[in-house]
């Protein structure tokens, strides 16, 4: 689909609750597509963060893999059905 007629509908961290979603969309017959951006910091944007991480031991000692965060967007003119049946799942 072509990103400038979509909206994004929903943002999560969790893939459980964008699969809980993204099957209601489906259910309705709404398209939509899910994106995904695996967050990290400014600091080895450069390079792989799993290989920036190992180069930096004493910096990542402890800290936990970035996360992913999950976007649903939706076209327009669905925009605002898909945003009542999000907002009824919520309920």
């Amino acid at each position: 689909m072509f990103g400038l007629f979509m909206r994004r509908v929903a943002v999560d961290t969790s893939a459980e609750g964008i699969k809980r979603i993204s099957t209601i969309l489906d259910q309705n017959s709404i398209k939509h597509e899910v994106r995904s951006e695996r967050s990290r910091g400014t600091i080895g944007m450069g390079m792989d963060a799993a290989a920036y991480a190992r180069a930096n031991l004493a910096m990542y000692k402890g800290a936990s893999e970035p996360t992913f965060i999950y976007s649903i967007y939706v076209n327009l003119k669905d925009y605002k059905r898909a945003q009542k049946l999000i907002e009824a799942i919520n309920m």
